[in-house]
Parts: structure tokens; C-alpha cells; sequence
């Protein structure tokens, strides 16, 4: 098993004044042969059937393999550790994942018998949801109630509004539309999807996406922009829409832009949702509908994203 808190951090021992910085982020498998039992655990247990594992494996196998999103996630937490010292916070950062090591469950332990006290918790995904943010939380905190409730952990719940991420967003999308010209080109905001009865709970997901949308938007002075949704299961129940495919069709149908730019403000990380759900799946629609297509860079651990979310841990850890 990794020790996640030497595999981020080259600090020894941890005094009485530092803190540490729970990082979270969605997991991916170690190789194709974890496909399975990543799989498994995203369903909660319940094995996929044959059928669909093979069509999981194909998506990675179509990215060239495993996707680099785990490697990126320790990337960005040496970065951020090294930018909170810098701030005079010191922070021993640790990570944890939802559904592949080293889980939220570890990386809280691992806290717990490091000895740290006081310690913050963002997850990498920047916009609140009961069922994605909320559940990383709840696993945190049902870890740390058992093994180590001496431990103080607070949360940076939704960081979607922070003027440093939406900014380099606005400047991506700005730099990606490039030669198009203005009047030919839609600006797509995406986000993964959820069940629609997330709305029954007054969930302000779709909320703060729209926020997100409109101020990346005013940042890039794209004249033209829409939000659609990505990466819906098959669940058998209805899932928050339009979907970016549906979306894509509306547009080559309207005959009013003949270039699309897809912007995923959900995530900040290159996988599998990104590199096929975007790069492959999107990019085939846009060609089969006569559309031009284009996809801003990832932040993934560049310096606009460790800032970021290091001033919303600095934040948190100062607040009273």
C-alpha cells in the first residue's frame, strides 16, 4: 500500500503547528487489469456484466491505456503543499480517492497516525453536489469519526467562483477559439451529469455551474456560448440534460455556427471523461455534422490551478 503522505511529501515529522490538506480526487485504475475491480467498486460492489467491462476497457484502450489522472493528482498536491509553505501554512498535503488507492478512507488514516490535528479537505472537482463533492465528505468524515476524531477536519465545499480558475479558464478559451472567427464559433460548457432528483433536494450543483459558465464567458468575450452535460450512466432514470451530443446536433441544425469549442468547466484534470467522452466520442459527432472542433487544455497541476486551490485552503484554515 502507498504511504500517501511520503509519496507526497519529502517533510519529516509533523509538530503540533502543522496542518494537513486532504486532497480528493475521482481515482482511475493502476492498469487495464484493475479495470474490473475499479469498476466494481464505482458500482458499489455489484460486478459489471462482461459486456460492460469490455466496453470499458475499450474507452481506455482507445486513450492509449490507463488515463494519467492519478499521477496529475500527486503532481498538484506537491505543488500545493510547496505553494501553502511558501504561504507560511505548514501543510502536509495527503490523497485520497473515491474509488481507487489510495482511498479517502486511507488518506484520513494515514492523517490520523501522522499526528495531524488540524487539517482542510477540497475536493478536485470544483462545483458542490450531495452526490459528488457531498460524498467525498461523507467519507471522509465517517473515516475520521473512527479512527481518529481528535482530528479537526474542515472543507472547502465548492470553488467553482474562485477569479484565478475562472480567469485562466476565460484566458484558455480566448487562446482555443484562436482564428475561428467570433460569429462562427459556440463556446460548449460541460460538466458531468447527475440524476435529475438531485433537483428534489434543492441541489445546488446546476446552480453554481451556470455561475461558473457565465463568468468564464465574461472572461473569454466569447459573444456566443451554451452548457450542456456529459458522461451520463445508463441507470435506468432520467439524468440532467442537454447532453453535450444532443447539444452538437443543435447547433449543426441551426445552421448558425459551423465551429464548436468545448469547454469542461466540471473538471480540472485530463481522464477518461475528457480524453473519450471529448476528445473521441465529441470530436466524431462534430465531424459527422460537418462542425469544426476544439477542446481547452486541461489545468491539471498548472500554476493557475495550484493558486487556485491553495488560496481556498489558506482561506478555510484562517477562517475562524
Amino acid at each position: 500500500m502507498t504511504d500517501v503522505g511520503s509519496a507526497v511529501s519529502a517533510v519529516g515529522g509533523i509538530d503540533e503547528e502543522t496542518w494537513g490538506v486532504l486532497l480528493m480526487a475521482y481515482g482511475t485504475p493502476g492498469s487495464l487489469d484493475d479495470v474490473e475491480a475499479y469498476y466494481t467498486h464505482i458500482r458499489r460492489g455489484r460486478a459489471p456484466s462482461p459486456e460492460q467491462l469490455a466496453a470499458l476497457i475499450g474507452r481506455y484502450e482507445a486513450v492509449g491505456g490507463v488515463t494519467p489522472l492519478r499521477e496529475i493528482t500527486f503532481e498538484q498536491a506537491r505543488k500545493v503543499e510547496a505553494r501553502l509553505r511558501a504561504a507560511g501554512m505548514p501543510a502536509r498535503v495527503f490523497v485520497g480517492m473515491k474509488h481507487w488507492h489510495p482511498y479517502v478512507a486511507e488518506a484520513v488514516r494515514e492523517m490520523g497516525a501522522a499526528g495531524v490535528r488540524q487539517a482542510v479537505g477540497l475536493v478536485l472537482a470544483p462545483h458542490y453536489s450531495r452526490m459528488s463533492a457531498g460524498q467525498y465528505i461523507e467519507y471522509a468524515e465517517k473515516e475520521r469519526e473512527q479512527s481518529c476524531p481528535e482530528l479537526s477536519l474542515r472543507y472547502v465545499e465548492r470553488w467553482g467562483a474562485n477569479p484565478v480558475y475562472t480567469a485562466e479558464l476565460g484566458r484558455r478559451v480566448a487562446a482555443a477559439l484562436g482564428e475561428w472567427e467570433p460569429e462562427t464559433a459556440e463556446v460548449v460548457f460541460t460538466a458531468h451529469s447527475l440524476p435529475v432528483r438531485i433537483r428534489s433536494w434543492g441541489d445546488p450543483y446546476e446552480r453554481e455551474l451556470a455561475e461558473t459558465a457565465g463568468l468564464v464567458a465574461a472572461a473569454s468575450g466569447a459573444p456566443h456560448w451554451s452548457f450542456a452535460f456529459q458522461s451520463a450512466s445508463a441507470t435506468g432514470e432520467p439524468w440532467l440534460g442537454p447532453d453535450l451530443l444532443e447539444r452538437l446536433s443543435l447547433i449543426a441544425r441551426a445552421g448558425e455556427r459551423r465551429n464548436v469549442l468545448v469547454c469542461p468547466i466540471g473538471f480540472v484534470a485530463d481522464h477518461l471523461e475528457v480524453l473519450y467522452d471529448l476528445d473521441i466520442e465529441a470530436a466524431t459527432r462534430c465531424r459527422e455534422l460537418g462542425l469544426g472542433f476544439r477542446r481547452t487544455p486541461m489545468l491539471n497541476a498548472d500554476a493557475p490551478l495550484v493558486e487556485a486551490v491553495s488560496r481556498e485552503i489558506l482561506a478555510v484554515s484562517r477562517a475562524k
